[in-house]
């Protein structure tokens, strides 16, 4: 402890008495209350650097514990300067909602700040505070210092000093948020907010008021959030904001109502907040946040009047409670290996015998594989299933492993899988036990979801290939998958998107663009496979075009009977025979 110091004449605890007159008397056990005084600040000191008594204004009145950068003397020296005067210009609206919250509900959690050092170095602390009843007038607060700038407390993702968080950073830190808190049984709450017209007032405001609007919210939610740092600008007039239970949402109604009213502004959509709550819903909490991150997700970027401030409660519940029952369908789902895999012959054109077969996934109940796969991706269970799709096609090349031309099976890796952390582990533990049958696999990458590290993908795809698997790019010339990934993705075969192989058959515009996409692909060395290929001049006019190999119902439907594949293609193989429909 460097330094205990108060304002003159005030005592040691900072806590200031009303002078009066008494009588001489003997004081009961001052050993005993001198030795409870440093009992608490020593407890005080146990979960902080530095312990600071402000006025409600923020003027330190006592303080004791480390410099923490803050002085180059005694900490003595911060005795009559505000604490506003410490912090970074850009959280100086932040630490006052922090303050006032103090004042209102006696006591908050430790929240991030970024103060000033006296070395003009900005750094992170958590600052905590309480008041007591006893003492009118003086707040105590904790400063306890971050671990650095990649510490536990370092700025989250898509933010910055005195930021909310952006879309991507929100939806990032919401399902460990969630997670963290049901875990450790905090009563944490999430709230949406829509300020509807926001954007429109904010551009007709001078420009002096308009950035009192936005950093005045800004502070305010990141204010009321969970440790100052979980609160987000979903778009222009959404946001969300994860925090303690004691946030009503009428109050965050009338604070930004008010924070705009106080810059002259006037917003004639009006401010409307929901409160999501999982306590009720049968999912674990691992599972119940991926519903609330999906549920965002679509209140984020819904469209058109489907989230207006009358139907946002309506319309919101339901699809909570849609996204909850989903999510539980696809639980049981990956966990009782409820679907099917059906098999799709890809044909070499030169010779119309098989090649390899594409595995394919079947789901009772869905409509569309597709629509499987992307509900999947947003709700962060995909990378579950795919490594389930993996050892299943592995188990069913084990048990025809005696056929003497076993086909090669692809199968379809989420882009947004193969870009976890823990796939190449989790990936090379599923295939290990097989051993040299897991190189029949080819890894089909599909990308619904937008890859935005393309190089990051790329090294992921280059250890695959060094361990002996193929590598096929999906979908090439979709909106999905961009010439940017083709460019940037070192990879062995790609499939071209089948609506321009079947729209060139008619167009010249489609049939320009499938020439194009052939050039590049040839020029990158990559060998090519035709989709959706139906009818004879289909087939012809990709052998025309150089394409080597095709797929589609005119060499063979999906089948579950992979051992038809398996046994008829080492029979034709061998007599150089034409593939056989499998419906």
């Amino acid at each position: 402890m460097e330094g205990l110091a108060s304002t003159p004449g005030a005592p040691a605890s900072g806590i200031r008495r009303p002078n009066r007159t008494v009588e001489a008397r003997p004081t009961p056990r001052p050993v005993q209350t001198h030795r409870d005084r440093d009992r608490f600040v020593g407890f005080a000191f146990a979960a902080a650097d530095l312990l600071i008594e402000t006025d409600h204004d923020g003027t330190i009145l006592f303080c004791a514990g480390a410099r923490c950068r803050l002085t180059r003397g005694d900490v003595a020296t911060l005795v009559g300067r505000n604490l506003a005067d410490l912090v970074a210009s850009t959280d100086r609206k932040y630490l006052r909602v922090l303050l006032d919250r103090v004042i209102e509900k006696t006591r908050i959690k430790p929240a991030r700040v970024v103060f000033e050092g006296v070395d003009d170095q900005r750094f992170p602390a958590l600052l905590g505070g309480c008041r007591l009843d006893s003492c009118p007038g003086s707040l105590f607060l904790t400063v306890l210092l971050a671990s650095g700038p990649h510490g536990p407390h370092a700025a989250s993702p898509g933010s910055g000093a005195g930021q909310l968080l952006d879309h991507h950073g929100f939806l990032s830190i919401l399902e460990d948020r969630i997670v963290r808190a049901r875990e450790k049984g905090l009563e944490h709450g999430l709230t949406l907010l829509l300020v509807e017209g926001m954007q429109a007032m904010v551009d007709s405001l001078p420009e002096g008021a308009a950035a009192e609007v936005r950093q005045g919210i800004d502070a305010y939610l990141r204010g009321i959030s969970a440790d100052g740092e979980s609160a987000g600008q979903l778009s222009a007039d959404r946001f969300g904001v994860i925090h303690a239970s004691d946030v009503d949402c009428q109050e965050v109604q009338k604070h930004i109502a008010a924070i705009i009213e106080d810059a002259g502004g006037e917003l004639p959509g009006g401010i409307r907040t929901w409160e999501l709550e999982l306590d009720e819903t049968p999912l674990d909490a691992a599972d119940a946040a991926r519903a609330l991150v999906y549920t965002v997700q679509a209140f984020a970027s819904a469209q058109g009047g489907e989230f207006t401030i009358s139907s946002l409660e309506d319309g919101a519940r339901r699809m909570m409670s849609d996204a909850v029952e989903r999510i539980g369908q696809l639980r049981a789902t990956i966990e009782k290996r409820d679907f099917v895999v059906v098999f799709q012959p890809i044909v070499a054109l030169a010779t119309e015998t098989v090649h390899h077969l594409e595995a394919l996934t079947r789901v009772d109940g869905m409509s569309s594989p597709i629509d499987f796969i992307t509900f999947a991706e947003d709700v962060g269970l995909i990378y579950d299933f795919d490594l389930l799709l993996t050892q299943s096609v592995l188990d069913t090349l084990k048990a025809f492993h005696k056929e003497p031309k076993l086909p090669d099976v692809a199968i379809n890796l989420s882009a947004k899988t193969l870009m976890s952390p823990l796939f190449l582990k989790q990936f090379q533990a599923v295939t290990e036990p097989y051993g040299a049958l897991s190189r029949k696999l080819l890894i089909e990458v599909t990308e619904t979801v937008v890859v935005t590290d393309i190089a990051r993908l790329n090294d992921v795809l280059q250890k695959l290939r060094s361990s002996g698997f193929r590598i096929c790019l999906d979908d090439v010339g979709s909106g999905s998958t961009s010439f940017q990934s083709l460019y940037g993705l070192q990879v062995d075969f790609a499939k071209i998107d089948g609506s321009f192989v079947r729209g060139a058959a008619g167009s010249q515009r489609d049939m320009a663009m499938l020439r194009s996409m052939v050039d590049v692909c040839q020029q990158l060395g990559l060998a090519l496979i035709g989709e959706q290929v139906e009818e004879p001049e289909h087939a012809r006019l990709l052998t025309d075009l150089g394409v080597g190999y095709a797929q589609g119902y005119l060499y063979g439907h999906p089948s579950r009977d992979f051992g038809y594949f398996a046994r008829d293609w080492s029979r034709m193989a061998g007599k150089g025979g034409k593939v056989l429909k499998k419906g």
